[in-house]
């Protein structure tokens, strides 16, 4: 008996390395259109996806064009949601190989498989909204997927999120440009290029003359799917033109004859979305997320919001500070710009906690210490000030008029003695602010009247001027010393 050889796998073994930075680790699947591999990218060090063509398929007219259309079409998808692609290879064998980003998960099929049949409404409905999410930006760019199915759902855990979305396999995807030859030539068969359990009734008809509605089209047969267990059509004899004809002249089944338990508007936006008629169906991926929306869990009004390009709704009211209300009492009506605004003000002061000080911006600061005493710090401040100068100003006075008493009560001496009698001194009297007088030393009241009646007939001896301004003529000239003051 011959022993039997296995022929030779004909995608890379593990170790092999590929133009000389791809380590293959290990082989993930294969199947009849190609396989996929595990790899490391060796400057990098970081895991990516090979996905390999079969020999088989690379001798199928337009398979490598396909093949090498699912690296353009991915690389000019900028989203989350959408598997990216790094890099695109040739073999020794000149057989194309893509550079993926490596995912851990299952696809949306083996999902159902593991967990279903059925999924519960607002998951299913969260599943969907993350693939509208994905073709919202690739309808963006012009690219039309034409091939939605379960088993191009991938399901990952992102961001603690175990539900989480990415597109893959753009390979039969159309290509918007300005030279359509290419994508033409990739739908110049009778192939219908697509999966007809989940393909439009226009697409199995022309997939040259499909857009971006047949995407939608597929994306709610895979909702219908996640919910009843069954896709939109059936083929009890299993033949493939059993499919295309029910597909050309019949509706699918009520959804709710399977789960009478979802809401009529769910149901609604289900059967809307498989409506044959391209003008009734959803204009855009936006359009239809918005109507399931409401029937997800609470990341789905998230999601919407950013496909809108908006802030989510449910988010808004926990950024308003307590108390604060611009709503009108009577919700019916439209309250004035001057009515909103008071009714703002006041929400927004009564909400200042204790101790702080509101802002025009709706800030608050701390306060700072309440003041003692019955007047401001800053009102006593200038006071202070101004009493401190009056009393430097007193005591200057007063020891002027000392000084003047002894230099004229010298002066009348050397004069002599005048006996002649005189009128009394008429006393000056002067109004201080808050400060006493300054003190003044005690003198007789013989020297006072002396002092008084000698200043009226005696001047003192003229002072040395040295180095004397001269004032500009009619101005007064200013005393340069404390004796120079003359009192009157």
């Amino acid at each position: 008996m011959q022993p039997s050889f296995a022929p030779p796998s004909p995608y890379p073994q593990t170790g092999e390395v590929l133009d000389g930075k791809y380590r293959i680790e290990r082989l993930l699947g294969e199947g009849g259109m190609g396989a996929v591999a595990k790899a490391t990218h060796l400057l990098r060090r970081a895991p990516v996806a090979l996905k390999f063509m079969s020999p088989a398929v690379l001798q199928m007219t337009g398979a490598v064009e396909r093949f090498v259309n699912e690296g353009v079409a991915a690389s000019q998808i900028d989203s989350d949601h959408v598997v990216k692609i790094f890099d695109v290879g040739r073999m020794a064998s000149g057989a194309p190989y893509l550079v993926m980003e490596y995912l851990e998960g299952c696809d949306l099929a083996q999902l159902l498989e593991r967990e279903g049949p059925v999924l519960h409404g607002p998951r299913a409905v969260n599943f969907t909204l993350q693939i509208l999410r994905a073709l919202q930006t690739a309808h963006a760019a012009g690219i039309v997927h034409r091939d939605m199915k379960p088993s191009n759902c991938f399901v990952i855990t992102k961001d603690g999120d175990p539900d989480f979305i990415k597109l893959v396999d753009f390979g039969i995807s159309k290509v918007k440009s300005a030279d359509e030859a290419p994508a033409a030539h990739l739908t110049r068969t009778n192939s219908a290029l697509g999966t007809p359990l989940y393909m439009s009734p226009e697409q199995a008809r022309s997939p040259r003359d499909v857009d971006h509605r047949t995407d939608l089209y597929s994306v709610g047969a895979i909702l219908y799917e996640m919910l009843t267990a069954r896709t939109p059509y059936t083929a009890d004899s299993g033949e493939y033109t059993e499919i295309l004809f029910k597909i050309f002249t019949t509706d699918p089944e009520p959804i709710k004859s399977f789960r009478p338990d979802l809401p009529d508007g769910l149901a609604a936006a289900v059967h809307r979305a498989l409506t044959r008629d391209l003008d009734q169906r959803f204009a855009s991926a936006v359009d239809m997320a918005e109507a399931l929306a409401p029937y997800s869990d609470e990341r789905g009004a998230g999601m919407v919001a950013r496909m809108r390009g908006t802030r989510p709704a449910s988010v808004l009211p926990s950024m308003q500070p307590a108390g604060l209300s611009v709503t009108p009492p009577n919700v019916g009506a439209r309250a004035a710009p001057s009515e909103a605004t008071a009714r703002t003000f006041m929400a927004s002061a009564a909400s200042v906690p204790p101790g702080a000080v509101p802002t025009d911006v709706g800030v608050t600061r701390e306060a700072p210490p309440a003041q003692t005493g019955s007047q401001p710090a800053k009102s006593r401040a200038p006071l202070f000030v101004a009493a401190a100068a009056v009393s430097l100003l007193i005591g200057a006075a007063g020891v002027v008029a000392i000084k003047g008493h002894s230099s004229t009560a010298g002066g009348a001496a050397a004069a002599g003695p005048d006996l002649s009698p005189k009128p009394p001194a008429t006393p000056v009297t002067m109004a201080t602010l808050a400060p006493p007088p300054a003190p003044t030393l005690p003198m007789p009241a013989d020297s006072t009247a002396a002092s008084a009646s000698a200043s009226a007939t005696a001047k003192p001896p003229p002072r040395p001027v040295v180095n004397q301004p001269v004032a500009p003529t009619g101005a007064p000239m200013l005393p340069r010393q404390l004796g120079d003051v003359k009192f009157h």
